[in-house]
């Protein structure tokens, strides 16, 4: 096994058919690992999965699942096993936007509770699913999506903040219960990224672009690319001595402490095209 590859590893992204799902599978894909898209979508699903079979020239395969349910997960990774063999990496990305923002007095505990069903019991039956084989190679990646809004207080988004910090307190937790096992479990806690789903959002003035990226420091969103090229670092054989921990992939929103502070303009949104180019194939290979 190599320590700065993933040749011969296999990797499960859930929620892995768009944003930050699809650029890890792509990342990790390009870095030489097998890939098993697991989503709810099963079209979106068999497109992602056959997208990277032929970008990269790695195995993939793909299951739907509704990672809330224990059943649908189980199935979903036993027909992943049967397709690629194993999961060495388990990527925990799929997840759901806050529906509706409102203070907690009006909130309806609905919305709290689809929250925690997707991000947390949905992280908790994945890993739990894939626990037992990794333990008995001695072997494993567990890299979970956390949020600025796991670190930061920020209003009218209680539900969604509650299931990332309750992200974070899993991660840890689940770091000491496996390490003895070659089992590494961290989290990653994206800032402001341009998904599809945000994009449509800025499209339909949702949110203000500007407003966000001059909280960040580094005066810009970021991309999903950049998030899944941390958690790609992460699932790396060479890092197994890096778990339990929560990183930041914000540009710097977590820890900037007076947003007034004049430390120079923010980028507008057409400076992430220069970034984008930054992850293009080059040219005379995939890897």
């Amino acid at each position: 096994m190599s320590t700065d590859s993933l040749e011969g590893l296999c990797t499960l992204v859930t929620g892995g058919a768009q944003g930050i799902g699809f650029a890890t599978a792509a990342e990790c894909a390009r870095r030489g690992s097998a890939i098993a898209v697991l989503d709810m979508n099963p079209q979106a699903a068999e497109r992602a999965a056959g997208a990277l079979a032929e970008r990269f020239g790695v195995a993939t395969c793909w299951a739907a699942a509704d990672v809330a349910y224990a059943a649908s997960v189980q199935a979903a990774v036993r027909a992943c096993n049967e397709q690629i063999g194993r999961v060495d990496v388990l990527v925990n990305c799929a997840g759901i936007m806050t529906p509706r923002l409102a203070v907690v007095a009006e909130m309806p505990m609905d919305d709290v509770q689809k929250m925690f069903d997707v991000h947390v019991r949905g992280a908790f039956l994945c890993s739990q699913a894939v626990i037992p084989d990794m333990a008995s190679r001695g072997f494993g990646r567990i890299i979970n999506i956390s949020s600025v809004l796991g670190v930061l207080g920020l209003p009218f988004r209680s539900g969604y903040a509650i299931a990332k910090h309750a992200i974070n307190g899993f991660t840890k937790s689940l770091a000491v219960e496996v390490a003895r096992q070659g089992i590494t479990v961290n989290a990653v806690a994206p800032g402001y990224i341009l998904t599809e789903t945000l994009q449509q959002r800025l499209d339909h003035g949702m949110l203000d672009y500007a407003l966000y990226a001059d909280r960040a420091p580094a005066g810009r969103w970021g991309l999903p690319e950049e998030v899944g090229h941390a958690i790609a670092f992460l699932a790396l054989p060479a890092s197994g001595f890096i778990t339990g921990t929560i990183i930041p992939v914000d540009g710097g929103y977590t820890m900037r402490g007076d947003p007034g502070e004049a430390i120079g303009a923010a980028s507008g949104v057409e400076a992430l095209r220069a970034v984008r180019e930054r992850f293009a194939e080059p040219a005379g290979g995939t890897r």
